[in-house]
C-alpha cells in the first residue's frame, strides 16, 4: 500500500507532462501507469515485467522518512506472511530494500539544478531549421525558432534571449521602449528587477489562471464601475433600519469594528463550510476575510499618515490618504457593513476601496449592499457621474466581484483605464515598529487610541497584572487607566482610552 501511495504521488507531479495514464493490474489493486520518460528507471513487478520509469524531479519527493516507512512496512509483511511465501517475501523484501537504497542515493547526490533540462533538449534541427520546445499549453510543442520571438516559456521556466541570441533564464529589457511613458519604463525596469510582484490584470483571467504565490496588496484589486441612477441609489425607507456613522475623525472606533468583524468572519471561516456550500460561497468568505484584513492594515496606515511628521516624506497616494473617509452602517436585524471611500473632484468619480459586511454568510450581505447605495446617493450629492469600486481577491489571487456589486450592475474597468499604483510604508512607521509589547496586540491597540508614548508603562502593568491576552486589558481597561494617570496621562487621554 505505501508503494501505491508513493506511485500515486509520483503520478501527480508527472500527468501533466505524460499525458492520460493508463491502469494496470499489480498486487492485486490497479495502479496507473506511469508512461515512459527520461529518468531513472524502477523494477517493480518481475512477473508482469512491467517498468517503471521515474523522473529525477520526482524522485525529489521520496523522502528518507518515506523510505524508512516503507521498510518498516517490508518488515511486517514478512513477519504477518505464512511459512509457503516467506521465502518469495523475502526476496521481494530484499529487491524493495535495493531499489530503495538506490533511490535515496540518488537523490541526495543529485544537484537540484541538474534536474533541469538541458537547454539542448529543448532545440533541435528539422530539414535545416532549428526548432524550439515551447510550452504554450500544457503540453509542449515544437514551434520554429523564427515565430518564438524574444521570450519562451519552457520547461525550464520563463527565458528570453539575450543580446547573443542565448537562451537566459533571466528577463532583458526590451531594444525599443520608445512607445513606453518616462513612468512606464521606471515601471518595467521594476518588474525586471523582481520588485513588482503584481499587476491589476493578475487574476482576472478564467480559463488561463494560476495561483498566485500570495495575495496581492490592496492597491492591485482592480476596480469596478457603475453610472449613477436612480436605481441604484439609496431609498428613505432602506435605511430606516440602520444608523450612519461617519467614522473618519474617529478612527479608532473604526478599527474597533473592522477587527472585531474581522475576526468573527475568521472565526466562521475556521468552522467549515456544509454541503450546501456552493465554490461562490467559499470565494465571498475568503475574499470578505482578506478585506477585512485590508481595511484593518489601511486604517492603521490612515492613522500613521495623520501622525507623520513635517519632515516624513510623503507617500504616492498622500492626496488619497487626505480625502480618505470612514462610513458605517449600523444595523440590528439586517447587519453592518463598513467602507473606505474618497472622491475625486477632477474626473467626478467616487472611488471606493472597500465596502464589506459584518458577516458575509448571513445579513451582513444586505449591509454591504445597503451601504454601497448610500455611498453612490452621497456620490451623487458631491458631483459624482460614476462610482468606482474595488473588487475583491481570494487565497489563491483570483479577483472575485461580491455578491452587493453584481446586484447593483458593476461592470470591470479596463485595465489600460486603471492606475497602476504602488503604496508605500510610511518612514515612521518603520520606527516605531521597533518598540516591544508585553501583550500581542497592545502596541496596536494603544497606537489606534493616540497613546503610543504610554506603551512602555502599559507594558510594565501588564508585566505586573500578569495580563497575557489583549481581551484581558481591554476587560480591566479602568485598571489600566488609572495606572497610567499616574505617568502623566490626561482626563482627554483617558477618555480615549477606555471609551471602546
Amino acid at each position: 500500500r505505501s508503494c501505491c501511495n508513493v506511485l500515486h504521488l509520483i503520478l501527480e507531479l508527472e500527468m501533466l507532462a505524460s499525458g492520460p495514464p493508463k491502469l494496470i493490474p499489480l498486487g492485486g489493486c490497479a495502479l496507473p501507469r506511469i508512461h515512459p520518460i527520461r529518468g531513472k528507471t524502477v523494477a517493480l513487478d518481475d512477473a508482469t515485467s512491467h517498468v517503471w520509469k521515474i523522473a529525477p524531479s520526482a524522485l525529489a519527493v521520496i523522502t528518507t522518512r518515506h523510505i524508512q516507512r516503507l521498510r518498516q512496512d517490508v518488515g511486517r509483511a514478512r513477519g504477518a506472511r505464512g511459512t509457503s511465501t516467506r521465502a518469495t517475501a523475502s526476496v521481494e523484501g530484499e529487491r524493495a530494500e535495493s531499489d530503495m537504497d538506490s533511490m535515496d542515493s540518488g537523490v541526495s547526490d543529485t544537484p537540484y539544478e541538474e534536474l533541469y533540462p538541458p537547454s539542448q533538449a529543448l532545440e533541435k534541427w528539422i530539414d535545416g531549421q532549428k526548432y524550439i520546445l515551447v510550452k504554450y499549453g500544457k503540453v509542449p510543442e515544437w514551434v520554429p525558432e523564427t515565430d518564438v520571438g524574444t521570450y519562451r516559456f519552457s520547461k525550464r521556466g520563463y527565458e528570453s534571449r539575450d543580446p547573443d541570441g542565448n537562451w537566459v533564464c533571466h528577463a532583458q529589457m526590451p531594444e525599443d521602449t520608445s512607445h513606453l511613458t518616462d513612468a512606464q519604463r521606471e515601471r518595467l525596469i521594476l518588474e525586471l528587477r523582481g520588485q513588482i510582484s503584481f499587476n491589476l490584470s493578475d487574476g482576472i483571467d478564467e480559463d488561463g489562471f494560476r495561483p498566485l504565490p500570495k495575495v496581492p496588496p490592496l492597491e492591485k484589486w482592480p476596480f469596478y464601475r457603475v453610472d449613477i441612477t436612480d436605481d441604484v441609489k439609496a431609498q428613505k425607507e432602506q435605511l430606516d433600519d440602520f444608523q450612519q456613522l461617519q467614522l473618519t475623525e474617529d478612527l479608532p472606533r473604526a478599527y474597533f469594528l473592522a477587527n472585531r468583524w474581522k475576526t468573527a468572519n475568521e472565526a466562521r471561516r475556521h468552522l467549515g463550510y456544509g454541503v450546501n456550500t456552493t465554490i461562490n460561497d467559499v470565494a465571498n468568505m475568503n475574499g470578505t476575510v482578506l478585506g477585512f484584513k485590508a481595511l484593518v492594515e489601511q486604517l492603521k496606515r490612515t492613522s500613521k499618515f495623520r501622525r507623520r511628521k513635517d519632515d516624513d516624506p510623503m507617500p504616492s497616494d498622500a492626496d488619497r490618504l487626505q480625502k480618505l473617509q470612514c462610513t458605517s452602517l449600523l444595523g440590528t436585524d439586517k447587519g453592518s457593513a463598513i467602507s473606505l471611500w474618497f472622491y475625486n473632484s477632477n474626473r467626478k468619480k467616487l472611488m471606493i476601496d472597500l465596502c464589506l459586511g459584518d458577516d458575509c454568510m448571513d445579513q451582513g450581505l444586505y449591509a454591504e449592499e445597503m451601504l454601497l447605495r448610500c455611498l453612490i446617493s452621497q456620490g451623487h450629492e458631491l458631483g459624482a457621474e460614476t462610482v468606482w469600486c474595488r473588487s475583491r481577491r481570494t487565497e489563491s489571487g483570483k479577483v472575485f466581484l461580491p455578491p452587493s456589486m453584481r446586484n447593483l450592475g458593476f461592470t470591470a474597468v479596463p485595465i489600460e483605464e486603471q492606475e497602476e499604483e504602488e503604496w508605500e510604508s510610511l518612514g515612521v512607521v518603520e520606527q516605531k515598529e521597533e518598540a516591544t509589547e508585553a501583550v500581542p496586540g497592545l502596541k496596536l491597540w494603544m497606537t489606534t487610541r493616540d497613546l503610543e508614548d504610554f506603551l512602555a508603562a502599559a507594558n510594565d502593568w501588564c508585566e505586573e497584572m500578569g495580563a497575557t491576552d489583549l481581551n484581558e486589558v481591554a476587560d480591566n481597561k479602568y485598571d489600566l487607566a488609572d495606572f497610567l494617570e499616574e505617568k502623566g496621562l490626561t482626563s482627554e487621554q483617558r477618555l480615549k482610552l477606555v471609551q471602546y
